[in-house]
């Protein structure tokens, strides 16, 4: 293990401290809910779900906070504006002091959320996700006029996925742009941006993004993080080899120790935090995080390096 030279910052979104030296904070756990396909969503368009099963799932994520010290943050995501805004209203009401992500596949829903939560009050533990190569000018107007400080800023270069491609669009701009996406963000106001390393499938880029946690940490000195469960989502062999399997519990028994594996390997190189999925997937990725954010604390005691978090899994679990 390691220490980075460059001066690590730490942001602090609702309670929650982003950054830092590997090792020094709990690494947090960002789980998603109302994502395509929840099982607890009736109606996508109208953001119609089941709110028992919802509480049941973010209080479950809340408990095993408690049990390890990892920090979650709820990735709330909708399709309509109408939706979100649902969403949005049941969590507040839920929690009121966990951050949490406003995320949409439509510019114009993630705008309309911006407004929203500036609107009702909760804009400074909202993190926008994401500022990125696509984003447009309403969009980026409407972050200005928010409330908003806190963003996740993309790393995704469409046409050069090597390490380089990836801090040229966070310096430069990629395709289509003419500033990078990090002063893109500061001129949105954005003072808290947090770097998604755009993590791609496995032959496509995934060695890169893996790189990219220590070049972008090491450059700029950004707290660091990515939805690396995406590396096993997509393996075409892995799809295939689960096949092989008749039931249901089998296929995901294969399968899960290489989707939360995606967020160790990263882990160990200094990301600061994981968009890990599905929050049905608490149970299995918090104590796998646990163990190895206590082996980085270890290793940053060695090289003189200080705990920040009493709440640290080295404080509560060894």
């Amino acid at each position: 293990m390691f220490k980075f030279d460059k001066k690590q910052e730490v942001f602090e979104v609702g309670g929650v401290k982003f950054g830092g030296q590997p090792g020094q904070y709990p690494t947090i756990l960002i789980g998603s809910m109302f994502y395509n396909r929840h099982k607890i969503v009736t109606d996508e368009d109208e953001g119609v779900f089941d709110k028992e099963a919802a509480d049941n799932l973010w209080n479950h994520m809340l408990e095993m906070t408690d049990v390890t010290g990892n920090p979650c943050v709820n990735q709330i995501v909708g399709e309509t504006t109408q939706a979100i805004k649902k969403y949005i209203d049941w969590f507040v009401a839920e929690d009121d002091k966990t951050p949490f992500l406003i995320d949409s596949s439509a510019g114009e829903v993630r705008a309309a959320a911006a407004e929203y939560v500036t609107e009702i009050g909760v804009a400074d533990r909202a993190i926008y996700n994401s500022i990125n190569g696509s984003i447009h000018d309403h969009e980026i107007e409407a972050i200005r006029k928010s409330d908003i400080n806190a963003s996740i800023v993309l790393a995704f270069n469409a046409t050069d996925p090597t390490v380089k491609g990836k801090l040229e669009v966070l310096e430069t701009g990629g395709p289509g742009q003419t500033m990078g996406m990090l002063d893109i963000a500061k001129d949105c106001g954005i003072t808290k941006p947090l770097v998604d390393v755009a993590a791609t499938p496995l032959g496509a880029g995934a060695g890169a993004s893996m790189r990219a946690v220590i070049a972008v940490k090491g450059h700029f000195g950004l707290p660091v993080g990515g939805g690396y469960h995406n590396l096993a989502s997509a393996w075409d062999w892995m799809k295939d080899y689960k096949k092989g399997f008749a039931t249901k519990e089998e296929r995901k028994a294969v399968y899960m120790p290489t989707d939360i594996g995606t967020n160790l390997v990263p882990q160990t190189l200094g990301s600061n935090f994981q968009l890990f999925g599905p929050i049905e997937n608490t149970d299995t990725v918090y104590p796998a995080t646990a163990m190895v954010d206590i082996i980085l604390a270890e290793t940053a005691k060695e090289l003189g390096l200080e705990i920040m978090d009493e709440n640290h899994p080295i404080n509560k679990l060894v």
